[in-house]
């Protein structure tokens, strides 16, 4: 083999070498490009469920904190209707207490 089939041989030998590496760091990149973009829909999934999740327990707490208002809203309202039933009962005496008071006066 001659000196110029030698220099040939590793010329082409190179440009093969240079043509693999670029399809490698071609490849390379393709492949963390889709991984980032793997990556982010990921990120993004995992928001989304966690605001929905906030969002559900939230709406839950508001649930509870509503029906134990008007539970209160309810029993306040008894004690209410209670108290004006037991005063509209002693109005009466009441005004009979005032009116000796002032007329003792």
């Amino acid at each position: 083999m001659s000196m110029e089939s030698v220099l040939r041989s590793i010329k082409s030998a190179q440009s093969e070498a240079d043509a693999l590496l670029a399809s490698a760091q071609e490849d390379a990149s393709k492949a963390i490009g889709d991984a980032r973009r793997a990556a982010s829909e990921t990120v993004s999934e995992a928001t989304e469920g966690a605001t929905a999740d906030a969002r559900a327990t939230i709406d839950a707490a508001r649930a509870e904190a509503e029906a134990e208002a008007e539970k209160v809203r309810a029993e306040g309202g008894k004690a209410a209707d209670a108290l004006s039933s037991a005063a509209s009962g002693r109005t009466d005496a009441a005004v009979d207490l005032l009116l000796n008071a002032i007329h003792d006066a």
